[in-house]
């Protein structure tokens, strides 16, 4: 009852803000348009959540589980479930029921389908919508949902879906791959400028996972889609992709200043009504707090003074920090990623913060790690001349990922 009534919400959300002036048609929609050739007399499983919408807002699981011309026989959910209702790190292990057919989560005791969830499909399709960095866990979710297909012989399919981030922007360091993880799962910069489909097929050509050479892979492009698009190039309407991320705006915030949320000296603003767009911190003062923001932001971006509040236990916390507001051409804004490790390595000079920062536990320290792909990042916090240093071997790195890339992009 509980899953017809959130997806109830949903259906009607998807009808009020369809994208009906959508410039680019997805990999959805191009498989309907086939009439599901590649889908036809197939058992198909469906990786998929609430963002797995047509150009026009309607929901592909619906479309899926009434087709004929082939059977939905299975259905995954990434993070935050297969309607995207879960807050960060919740796990579920629960099985539940949707039109009848079982939905199995992929983030719980297991991160990737099991020989026995598998055992009556012949094709799994993945379909959701990605924000364009690293850490973000649906990239993580495809690599090892890959990874099971072609351990068992089965046939995977990307519907693609564009980078919101545009893909020309490439941005960090190639994650170092002793940091492995389900917040790294392949060694690319933190923002990688490329579609989940192309790094589905870079996955596959690099060999970086368990028998990729033997996975039958495919995806289906989307037409209209430019790599100079960000998302408000696209006409698509966006459909929040995690509770952290109900927009669009959040979703670049989320590339400037999520890894240094992950410390927890900072507020970045989760929890607030704009999660990632706001910055704050009680434990500096306000004008050094913004000195320091000013100086570290990408140019471009507009930065305003102002308190915010969020929920804590049965109360409330209040924050002073400051805003932030894009601009129209987010292709004229700076680096998105390096900026708030300049912010960071600037606090840490105000000795009430540098001693919460020296104090971080062992564990905040090593997901930190995970999340920036980098060793060295940590150590370089606080010495101007050593972040630079990090910083210009970041620039090596985009350029070579950019060389190696070249021959997997699906889109020039």
């Amino acid at each position: 009852m509980i899953v017809r009534q959130l997806f109830a919400c949903l259906l009607l959300c998807s009808i009020l803000f369809s994208g009906a002036n959508a410039k680019v048609r997805l990999g959805l929609d191009n498989l309907i348009s086939s009439k599901y050739a590649q889908l036809k007399h197939k058992r198909v499983g469906f990786i998929c959540n609430q963002t797995s919408l047509t150009s026009e807002g309607k929901y592909a699981v619906t479309l899926f589980a009434k087709q004929k011309e082939f059977r939905l026989a299975a259905l995954f959910s990434p993070e935050h479930g297969l309607f995207g209702q879960r807050k960060a790190g919740i796990r579920s292990d629960s099985v539940q029921k949707f039109e009848g057919i079982p939905v199995y989560s992929l983030y719980g005791a297991t991160r990737k389908p099991t020989k026995q969830m598998l055992r009556s499909i012949d094709i799994l399709v993945f379909d959701i919508q990605d924000i364009g960095v690293r850490p973000y866990t649906f990239l993580s979710t495809m690599v090892y949902a890959m990874e099971a297909a072609a351990e068992n012989g089965i046939e995977f399919v990307v519907l693609d879906r564009p980078n919101p981030l545009s893909g020309l922007r490439v941005e960090g360091n190639i994650l170092d791959t002793t940091l492995r993880s389900f917040v790294g799962a392949l060694p690319v910069p933190y923002l990688h400028g490329m579609t989940l489909g192309e790094l589905a097929k870079m996955a596959v050509g690099e060999k970086w996972f368990h028998r990729a050479e033997k996975l039958k892979f495919s995806v289906i492009t989307m037409t209209g889609w430019e790599r100079a698009m960000y998302w408000t190039g696209t006409g698509l309407k966006w459909s929040a992709t995690s509770p952290n991320v109900p927009t669009f705006a959040s979703a670049v915030g989320c590339a400037m200043f999520g890894a240094i949320g992950e410390l927890g000296v900072l507020s970045v603003g989760i929890g607030s009504d704009l999660p990632f767009l706001r910055i704050g911190s009680k434990l500096v003062k306000p004008e050094i707090l913004e000195e320091a923001v000013r100086s570290s932001t990408p140019s471009g971006i507009a930065l305003s003074r102002e308190d915010y509040t969020v929920p804590f236990n049965d109360s409330t916390k209040t924050f002073s920090g400051m805003k932030i507001a894009l601009p129209s051409d987010l292709g004229k804004v700076g680096n998105f990623y390096a900026g708030q490790f300049t912010l960071l390595s600037s606090l840490v000079k105000d000795s009430v913060f540098a001693r919460s920062y020296s104090g971080l536990p062992a564990s905040t320290k090593m997901m930190f790690g995970k999340v920036t792909g980098s060793h060295a990042l940590a150590k370089a916090i606080g010495s101007e001349r050593e972040l630079n240093a990090v910083f210009d071997r970041w620039k090596q790195d985009v350029k070579s990922f950019r060389n190696k890339r070249r021959k997997y992009l699906l889109y020039q």
